[in-house]
């Protein structure tokens, strides 16, 4: 008998499945292990490298393992637990027989998981013990978890007891997986390393019933020792409660293997007569007629010189899930039935077969086009050049399988559809862009068109159905994509793509109008965006002007003038624009003798025009008897024609104004107004 020492993490483990309802888990694995030998003479210790690498649903979360158990076979004292660490993780999708349409391909995690251990020489040699979790129903397995503690006379247990209420309750047992692996005697074999199972075997197998399946399982040896493969008997063991809140894991060493269904399902042959394996290739084929899951454990001994090396073969799981595939989707090969080549030559083959799942390599074992002039092709989108013309073209998937199908379809290349269009302005801010449709066709005639607009910073779009529109775009610094669709009345279709990037444009004058002192310095200011620096500027007439080519002219004169000037940045965007100059005499302030306040946008305000005034100290409005009824000291501000928000009825008023100059004289203005309405 030899004892297992078990640490917490198995309570955790078993208490977590049983409060989540012991959902199906499949989980299989193989544990293989490296040796370094020390000096057999010196007794010095060996190094062992273990490896363990689990198979399970992508859908599951990571695993938490539990520790494994070595054994002395000189000393059962010097058995000790070991903790695995964790390697890596990577997924792999497989599909063993393309013809099963799953509504999406299965997906497994194979973990990789390691520990290095030192072991002392001696004669025996060790034994190894891996408890994980767990043991699914499968359809040749029967789980029977009770009685186990008698079998063979070995039973073993060991109990933990606590009051943390996390144990499961009395009356519930649960199987597991367990590894074992015997290292065999460094006096008999001086090095000894495990095979490994090739990575074909990380998978769950998914196949149909009553369909012909196969699986290679594949081994390499790091001695070159001889393999001979065979079907094994799976081992368990089981938590038993015994008590409130007292856990017994149970075990009987080597002896204790699943139990199968027979006499359908044996330890021989554990999927039935109807599959079986070659000893030399671990090849295995053959046929199940019941759907359900099934666990086969393959087993492969080791030989040296014709001597067998370990007393126990090293093995690994590998599930089996068998579908009635009558009853899934059929896979079927689907193409439009008409397709117009209206743009070129060459014509990239569309395809809408299903299932497509990714892990398959579409050669012509999965894909065979016939194009219609001779030609053929196994890729799933080929792209081929033909002549002007008619074609039949057909589309056969899985040719050879027994799910293949056939599709059919026209081809029409007549490439006489050109979409275009031009752009003509700048793409600039605050001005018009004109969007020119040059779209010609040889066949037919244009008979639908539609032109979308995507600002590509965030997606948003908008659309037109005019054959040239044109557009302001008034946001700077956003790129843009122009697309083009058109169809003709022959069905062909085509589309053109440009795209623009909006650059600001020079900013329009801050004034159009004003009124100046005659003969005084007036500066102009121009603003052509971003780089007030970068831009060029050419003003007309220059009369009066000190620069007509720079950005803030000083103009002086006594004649009334309109300056126009056109400003270009160095985004190439360019701006006409105009300003107008109106001189007074002055220093003075100029107030008209009437206003009408009646909305029409006409002399609606009655406001002071400063001529050379640098600042306006007040300007008042009183009634006839004396009552301000309005007062500012804002430059060209005026009154409105109301008080306290009513109309203010017609008649005389008088106003007030007073500012200093340029040479911080006062200005003093008094007078009359008519108010019209």
């Amino acid at each position: 008998m030899r004892k297992i020492i078990c640490v917490i993490a198995m309570i955790n483990c078993f208490a977590a499945k049983a409060q989540n309802s012991l959902p199906p888990e499949e989980r299989p694995g193989e544990v293989s292990y490296q040796i370094i030998p020390g000096a057999a003479d010196a007794g010095e210790p060996d190094y062992y490298h273990f490896t363990f690498k689990m198979v399970i649903d992508c859908d599951y979360p990571a695993p938490k393992l539990l520790p494994f158990f070595i054994n002395d076979f000189d000393n059962s004292a010097n058995s000790q637990s070991y903790v695995w660490a964790y390697d890596s993780a990577s997924n792999q999708v497989n599909v063993a027989d393309p013809c099963i349409a799953f509504s999406y391909p299965p997906c497994y995690r194979i973990y990789y998981f390691h520990c290095d251990v030192v072991l002392p020489y001696n004669n025996g040699g060790y034994s190894l013990f891996f408890p994980d979790c767990c043991r699914d129903n499968y359809q040749n397995i029967r789980i029977d978890n009770f009685n186990k503690s008698s079998v063979d006379g070995q039973a073993l247990g060991t109990s933990w007891s606590g009051t943390d209420g996390t144990r499961p309750s009395v009356g519930y047992d649960y199987n597991g997986i367990l590894y074992i692996i015997n290292l065999p005697s460094r006096k008999i074999w001086r090095y000894n390393g495990s095979p490994v199972f090739n990575n074909s075997s990380d998978t769950i197998l998914n196949v149909c019933k009553n369909d012909t399946f196969s699986h290679t399982f594949g081994a390499v040896d790091p001695d070159g020792d001889s393999l001979v493969y065979s079907f094994s008997p799976a081992k368990t063991f089981f938590v038993k409660p015994t008590g409130v809140n007292v856990v017994s894991i149970q075990t009987s060493g080597s002896t204790l293997s699943l139990i199968y269904k027979g006499p359908e399902y044996t330890e021989g042959a554990p999927l039935g007569d109807g599959v079986s394996i070659d000893p030399a290739t671990g090849y295995m084929h053959g046929r199940l007629h019941d759907t359900g899951s099934y666990l086969v454990t393959v087993g492969v001994d080791e030989y040296r010189a014709g001597e067998k090396v370990t007393s126990t073969p090293h093995t690994r799981d590998v599930v089996i899930k068998v579908f009635d595939c009558s009853t899934l989707p059929i896979p079927q090969a689907i193409l439009p039935p008409l397709v117009n080549s209206c743009l070129s030559n060459v014509v990239i083959l569309p395809d809408s077969s299903i299932p497509y799942h990714p892990e398959l390599t579409w050669d012509n074992n999965k894909y065979l086009w016939k194009l219609g002039d001779g030609a053929t092709s196994n890729q799933r989108y080929p792209f081929h050049t033909y002549d002007t013309g008619t074609y039949n073209v057909q589309l056969i998937t899985m040719p050879g399988y027994r799910c293949a199908d056939t599709a059919n379809m026209k081809l029409i290349v007549y490439p006489a559809l050109k979409p275009a269009f031009f752009i003509n302005g700048a793409a600039c801010t605050g001005l018009p862009i004109k969007f020119t449709n040059t779209t010609t066709t040889d066949i037919g005639s244009i008979n639908n068109l539609k032109w979308t607009f995507t600002n590509l910073k965030d997606s948003t779009s908008f659309t037109s159905t005019l054959s040239s529109p044109v557009y302001t775009f008034k946001v700077p610094d956003q790129s843009y994509s122009a697309i083009l669709d058109v169809t003709t009345n022959k069905g062909c279709e085509g589309k053109d793509t440009q795209y623009l990037n909006i650059r600001l444009a020079p900013l329009p004058l801050p004034v159009h109008d004003t009124v100046i002192t005659s003969g005084y310095p007036y500066t102009i200011q121009a603003n052509a965006g971003y780089d007030t620096t970068g831009g060029t500027y050419s003003w007309s007439p220059s009369t009066g002007l000190d620069n007509p080519f720079a950005s803030n002219p000083v103009a002086t004169g006594t004649q009334d003038i309109t300056y126009r000037v056109q400003e270009t940045n160095a985004n190439g965007c360019s701006l006409t624009d105009t300003i107008h100059l109106t001189y007074y005499k002055g220093p003075d302030i100029y107030l008209p003798d009437a206003f009408t306040p009646n909305g029409d946008g006409k002399n609606d305000v009655f406001k002071p025009f400063p001529v050379g005034i640098l600042k306006l100290e007040y300007f008042r409005v009183y009634n006839r008897w004396g009552n301000i009824v309005y007062q500012t000291q804002t430059y060209l501000a005026g009154w409105n024609g109301n008080i306290n928000g009513r109309q203010a009825p017609t008649g005389t008023y008088i106003y007030e104004a007073r500012g200093k100059d340029y040479n911080n004289k006062t200005v003093f203005k008094k007078g009359h107004v008519l108010l019209l309405r």
